[in-house]
C-alpha cells in the first residue's frame, strides 16, 4: 500500500505539466487542419468550444423569443427572465436612447455565461481564459463605442466631447490627451478583467487537487473539499464576470451616445 501511495507522488515538474494540461492541450486537441498559404485557420479544441458556446447561446435566444406560448413552460420563463434581466440591468444606464443596445451586450453576457459555466465541465475548454478571444471581443467593443459617438455627433464634436465643459485653454489639451489614453485603456482592461479572472479560479481548482499528486492520496482529505468550495465559487465568478464584461460594454456606449464631457 505504502508502494502504491509512492508511485501516486509526482514530481514538481510533472504537477505542473499535469496543471497546465487544460490550457497545453487546447491547441493540439481535436485538430482539423486548415492551412491557406502562410496562413494556418486550423480549428482547435479552443475553436470547437467556442463554436459550442456560440450554437448553444443562438438557439437559447433565437428559438425562446419564437415559441411564445400563452402558458408559459420552464424555457419560456428562463428566457423572458433573461430577457427582463437585460432590460432592467444592461440597457438604459445612462439615457433611454442607450436601451438600443441592451440586446447586443445581453447576447455579449449569455455568450460568456454559457463559455464560463461550460468551462467548469471536466475535459472541456475554457474559452475564456483565452486572452485573444477575450481581446477580439474588447476591440469590437471598443469599435462600437467609437462609431456610435461618431455617428451620434460627427467626428469634430465627438472629439470636443472628450474634454470637460469649462475647462481653461491651458489644460484643454491634456485633458483631451488623458481621455484618448482612457479610450484606448478600456479594451485592454476589459480583456485582461476577464481573462485574469478565468483562468485564475481554474488555476486555483487545479492547484488544490495537484496536491493529492505530490503529497500523495491521504491529502485529499483537504484538497478535494476546498477544491469543491472553489468549484461553486467558480460558478459565481462565471456569472459576475460575464456581467461585468457586458455591463462595461453598455456603459461605454453610452458615454460615447451622450457624450462624456
Amino acid at each position: 500500500m505504502t508502494v502504491t501511495l509512492a508511485l501516486l507522488k509526482l514530481s514538481q515538474e510533472q504537477v505542473r505539466e499535469k496543471i497546465l494540461h487544460t490550457w497545453a492541450s487546447g491547441e493540439k486537441s481535436w485538430v482539423i487542419p486548415i492551412h491557406l498559404g502562410p496562413l494556418n485557420l486550423s480549428i482547435t479544441k479552443i475553436e470547437w468550444f467556442l463554436f459550442i458556446g456560440v450554437a448553444v447561446t443562438f438557439l437559447f435566444l433565437f428559438f425562446g423569443s419564437r415559441a411564445l406560448k400563452n402558458r408559459p413552460g420552464a424555457y419560456q420563463v428562463l428566457v423572458e427572465e433573461t430577457y427582463g434581466f437585460g432590460r432592467r440591468m444592461l440597457g438604459g444606464q445612462i439615457g433611454p436612447e442607450g436601451m438600443k443596445w441592451f440586446p447586443y451586450t445581453l447576447s455579449i453576457f449569455v455568450l460568456l455565461l454559457v463559455l464560463n459555466l461550460i468551462a467548469l465541465i471536466p475535459n472541456t475548454y475554457p474559452v475564456t481564459s483565452n486572452l485573444s478571444f477575450t481581446g477580439a471581443l474588447a476591440i469590437l467593443t471598443f469599435i462600437l463605442t467609437q462609431y456610435e459617438g461618431v455617428r451620434r455627433h460627427g467626428l469634430g464634436e465627438y472629439l470636443k466631447s472628450w474634454v470637460p465643459e469649462g475647462s481653461g485653454r491651458l489644460m484643454a489639451p491634456a485633458l483631451w490627451f488623458l481621455h484618448l489614453i482612457q479610450e484606448f485603456t478600456k479594451p485592454l482592461t476589459l480583456a485582461m478583467r476577464l481573462y485574469a479572472n478565468i483562468i485564475a479560479g481554474h488555476l486555483i481548482i487545479f492547484v488544490f487537487l495537484s496536491f493529492i499528486l505530490y503529497y500523495g492520496i491521504y491529502f485529499a482529505v483537504v484538497s478535494v473539499p476546498l477544491a469543491v468550495v472553489f468549484y461553486a465559487f467558480e460558478i459565481f465568478v462565471a456569472v459576475i464576470q460575464a456581467y461585468i464584461f457586458a455591463i462595461l460594454t453598455q456603459v461605454y456606449i453610452e458615454l460615447a451616445i451622450y457624450g462624456e464631457g
